[in-house]
Formats: structure tokens, sequence, C-alpha cells
């Protein structure tokens, strides 16, 4: 039976309005209404002004023969080789005989920097929480936000560590890092939103930046070294700068949209969000008999995409698979065939 062209348009509209009400279309709209891109954006540039300062500090605070500890990292990170290696030792090597008031006025730059980066980082969980700015409180957090990062990002890099001296590596290192960075990305936006959001209503936040940090942590070792070496290729140790850059605006981009989705599965009414909530009690003790005052009030709804509009999304999503699998098969196989671009 065919569909009248009115009836095609009521049908697309009514679809319309259920993406819009269910939980991705909301969390779309708060993205946007936090103007989610520009804060990316401020995130990943205030981080790498931070990094700058610090990887000054470091080099000129390491021991003799050890100024290159900074490129070294970079490269064992990255998994990098060749002329993109390269690049990065000429960029971040340690000029000889740095003075100590060069080192002095890196590490107050670097203080500067990071309470920056963490007053941004503060200022985007207010953002999508809703909340407000309370004075010099909001800058003691910050610090407190910057002192919790910067003892989880040293727990991680001893954890990354300790794993290395294992057989199987990988097989230690996924969960561990993903636990550090589950209790990372919980204690952060705790600190940052100054107390104020019970710290279960934050473990959504927190679990879904672990999850996609370790994705991205597992991915730049495969992706970034051929990105590298054609940034390098094409604009020399600029390259290098742009790479990072773009690395950081990734995960400055996974901060973001974790936040704002956490922040919408906190306010969401939607009947099997609650559901989820109650059962694994991601909601503020102190406010258990109004959720279920709420619930027995009948105002939880059930708005949303329905099963139709879910198996039509994974249908979509399954024919792109094959084709992208099929021009992979093609490029591998047939002599010839070349794709540009990844």
């Amino acid at each position: 039976m065919r569909l009248l062209p009115e009836e095609r348009t009521d049908e697309v509209s009514a679809l319309s309005r259920r993406v819009a009400a269910s939980f991705l279309g909301q969390s779309v709209r708060r993205f946007a209404l936090i103007e989610g891109f520009d804060r990316c954006i401020v995130l990943s540039s205030q981080a790498l002004t931070a990094l700058i300062p610090l990887f000054i500090v470091v080099a000129s605070a390491a021991p003799a023969g050890q100024e290159d500890v900074i490129s070294r990292s970079i490269i064992r990170r990255f998994n990098l080789t060749g002329a993109s290696a390269d690049a990065v030792e000429q960029l971040f090597r340690a000029p000889a005989g740095a003075s100590s008031s060069v080192s002095v006025f890196s590490a107050l730059l670097l203080i500067y920097s990071a309470m920056a980066f963490s007053r941004r980082l503060q200022s985007m969980y207010r953002a999508a929480w809703g909340r407000t700015k309370v004075g010099i409180r909001s800058t003691m957090y910050a610090g407190l936000g910057l002192v919790a990062f910067t003892v989880m990002a040293g727990l991680s890099y001893l954890v990354r560590e300790l794993a290395s001296r294992f057989p199987l590596e990988w097989l230690w290192t996924i969960p561990l890092q993903a636990g550090v960075g589950f209790v990372l990305w919980t204690c952060i936006p705790y600190l940052l939103l100054e107390r104020q959001v019970h710290w279960r209503r934050l473990l959504a936040t927190g679990g879904a930046s672990a999850v996609c940090m370790t994705i991205l942590a597992i991915g730049t070792p495969i992706y970034m070294p051929g990105t590298m070496a054609r940034a390098t290729a094409d604009f020399g140790l600029f390259g290098v700068t742009i790479t990072l850059l773009g690395w950081l605006l990734v995960a400055a981009g996974i901060i973001v949209a974790c936040a704002v989705m956490g922040a919408q599965f906190d306010s969401s009414d939607a009947r099997w969000l609650v559901q989820l909530k109650s059962r694994f009690a991601l909601t503020d003790p102190a406010a258990s008999e109004s959720v279920r005052t709420v619930q027995h009030a009948d105002r939880v709804v059930d708005g949303g995409l329905t099963a139709g509009d879910l198996l039509a999304i994974v249908h979509v999503l399954v024919n792109w698979s094959i084709m992208a699998a099929a021009v992979w098969v093609a490029t591998a196989l047939v002599p010839g065939i070349t794709v540009n671009g990844g």
C-alpha cells in the first residue's frame, strides 16, 4: 500500500517529534543550548595552553641525560616512528642550559593555565547541570578539582606503568584504566559542581566518560601514527601541534558530550530511564521519596522513539556498515582501487 504525499509528510513530522522527545534528541538540544561546540574548542585550546608550560617545566627539571622525557612519552603514547617521531623529538627537545628563571616563570604560567582550564571545565559542568556560580567558593572548588585531576592522572600513569610489567599488558591496562577513569570523571564534576549534586547522580556521567575515554586511549596508538605522519609531511613541526590540538579536541568533545548526556539522564522522566535510575540507585537518597511520589502521580512518560524507529535506525547502520566493509574489501583485494582520507 502506497502512502499519499500528505501521509508521508505526517509520518515524517511524527518521527521528527519522536526523535526530538527521545533521550538522544533532548541531549542534542541540551548540547546546543550550552553551546557545546564552542566549549569543546575552548577546553581543547586551554588544555594545550596548560600543556606547553608543563612540558617546559618537566623537561627543565629532568635529570641530566633525560631531557627528552616529554618527546619519548609522546612518541610511545602515540606509537610514532620515522619522520613524525623525529619531529616530536625536535619540537619538545629541552634547550641546552635552560635557566632556573625560565623554569620558575614556566611553573607560574603552568599554575595559572591549569587553573584557567579547571575554571573552563567547571563552567561547562555548571552549564550542563543548570547550576550558578557562587563567587570565591567556585574558585576554591576549581582548585580542588584540579588537584583531583592531577592525582588521578598520576595514578593512571602508575597503573599503566605497573601493567606494562606483566604479560598481556592490554588485558590488565584496559580495565584498570577504565576503573581509574570512572573514579576520576565522577569525582571531578562532583567537586567542580561544588558538591551541590549528589555523587550518585554523577555516576552515569563518570561511567560514560570512563568508557569513551578508554576507547579513545585504545584507538590513539592505532589512528594517531598515520595522522601525525601526514600532518608532519604537510606542515613540518607545526603539524605536530595541529595533531595534538585535534586529539585534545576529540577528548574535549567526549567530556562535554558525556556531561550533557549525564545531566539529561538525571533530569529525564522517561519511564525506562526512571526505572534504570531506581534500580541502580542513581539518585540522591534524600530525594528518593519525591521520586516515588512522581512515579505514583503518573508523571513518568513514555515519549521518544518507538521500537519501529529503533529498528529503522539499526537497519540504516547495518547498511552503512556493509557498504563500508565492501569498500574496505575492494581496496584490499582489487589492485588500483584506493580510498583517501583514512
